[in-house]
């Protein structure tokens, strides 16, 4: 086990340097994720008006692109091989992971990882889950390991230490001695038993060197374009969308003849009547911004591309699509959402058993054939799939049961109650075909 020494040194040599630098290779993919924007190139010498325009441009694609993936991914519940809900279960409800795992998925998908712990609590373990701008870990082997070496936490002059025996508290030293500020351990270490750090990694992405990538990273280019495009529209549109009216032939007034000047002043309603043979009137054309909105069209047609996103949820183009050509389009976005289901789901069964290790239940914690379920938030209508379970069941002989989980928002706690309402009827059943037997039987002896 580490002593105090050890720990303060390790946090302070190592791991507060890596969370710095950490922290600056996501600040920019946090900054797009949240809709902060940079703004459009334009001269330095751009006027007040053309930065006003600037700061309409940006738009927040790639929070959109997270959203719509982080939208189906919904863990309901965790079965062991025979069907049954696991007892790990009731830590994550214990817990509130229904609502917290949103936010785990959403720094994962948009940061590239996430991390969550379980530490040991009054009511029983405590499950927490932390970004990448809170928390770094280190590893022997990142593409290998299942649970990191050491992990550390900050927020703000509060540290948290991980390792495979015990939790640190920490504090940042004040500054204003004059010294630079370190960080000092503060009380006792708190041991658990999960006999590995407590910290389970969520990637987004992961390949066999262990690097995880961010779902937006390699999209901001395209959603610079797009904002781009938007400020070319809006230039457009303010300086260039409207008729210029030309006259010629006509002396302009002195400025200092307010009364003849205000003769130029056109309104809708007003009559121009030219006196002179040799005036005359014209219209320049407004500018035309069907170009731009097309080619902002077309980039926004990019990023749903590189980011197998459905075209028509970012343009809003969905008219009168059949449900083939529906599913067409969606297939994609859908094959994407497989991938992460197979990713996050491993880490989300590993944070499942690390929980019930802290638990101190070593079977639940051994089972390795229990799995996570997804709910199933494809786009699908109810009619259409009661009629596709229906021939699996009559046609191929599925039993009705197995088929449960493929109803639309059908829960594990539905098919627990309609397990014992089938379980009450077999017995009012039998107790029926028993009181039936028994009176005619009754009726034969009497006869």
């Amino acid at each position: 086990m580490l002593n105090e020494s050890e720990v303060a040194q390790l946090v302070n040599d190592e791991m507060i340097p890596r969370l710095d630098k950490q922290r600056q290779d996501v600040e920019k993919i946090d900054r797009w994720y949240r809709g902060q924007n940079e703004e459009p190139w334009m001269p330095r010498q751009a006027d007040p008006e053309y930065r006003a325009l600037a700061k309409l441009a940006p738009s927040r694609w790639l929070s959109l692109v997270v959203t719509m993936l982080v939208q189906a991914l919904y863990v309901e519940d965790f079965q062991s091989s025979d069907g049954v809900t696991s007892p790990a279960w009731q830590i994550w409800q214990a817990n509130g992971m229904d609502s917290r795992q949103i936010a785990l998925h959403r720094a994962a998908v948009a940061h590239g990882q996430s991390y969550g712990t379980v530490t040991p609590g009054d009511m029983g373990p405590k499950m927490r889950g932390h970004s990448m701008r809170q928390m770094v870990t280190m590893w022997d082997d990142a593409a290998e390991d299942e649970f990191p070496q050491y992990a550390m936490r900050r927020r703000g002059p509060r540290i948290r230490f991980y390792d495979a025996e015990a939790i640190w508290d920490l504090r940042m030293s004040d500054a204003s001695s004059g010294m630079m500020p370190s960080a000092v351990v503060v009380g006792e270490p708190v041991a658990h038993p999960a006999q590995v750090c407590p910290v389970v990694r969520f990637a987004n992405t992961i390949d066999l060197d262990g690097r995880c990538d961010s779902e937006i990273e390699n999209l901001i280019p395209l959603a610079a374009r797009i904002d781009h495009d938007t400020f070319d529209r809006l230039l457009v549109q303010h300086f260039q969308a409207f008729q210029v009216r030309v006259l010629t032939g006509l002396v302009k007034p002195d400025d200092a003849d307010d009364a003849a000047a205000e003769k130029l002043r056109l309104k809708h309603e007003d009559l121009l009547v030219l006196e002179s043979p040799d005036s005359s009137a014209s219209v320049l054309p407004a500018a035309s911004m069907s170009g731009h909105t097309e080619t902002r069209d077309s980039d926004i047609r990019d990023l749903a591309a590189a980011g197998q996103v459905p075209a028509h949820h970012l343009l809003g183009s969905l008219v009168n699509l059949s449900a083939e050509a529906l599913a067409a389009a969606e297939s994609g976005h859908q094959r994407k959402v497989t991938e992460r289901k197979h990713t996050l789901g491993e880490s989300h069964e590993q944070y499942l058993r690390l929980a019930a290790t802290m638990s101190g239940d070593v079977e639940t914690a051994n089972d390795f054939t229990a799995e996570v379920r997804w709910a199933d938030m494809e786009s699908r209508s109810l009619s259409q799939v009661a009629d596709a379970l229906g021939k699996l069941s009559t046609m191929l002989g599925v039993p009705a049961q197995v088929l449960w989980d493929r109803i639309p928002g059908w829960t594990a706690q539905d098919t627990t109650k309609a397990k014992q309402l089938l379980d009450d009827g077999d017995a009012l059943s039998r107790m029926m075909d028993e009181f039936s037997s028994q009176t005619g039987a009754a009726d034969g002896v009497a006869a």
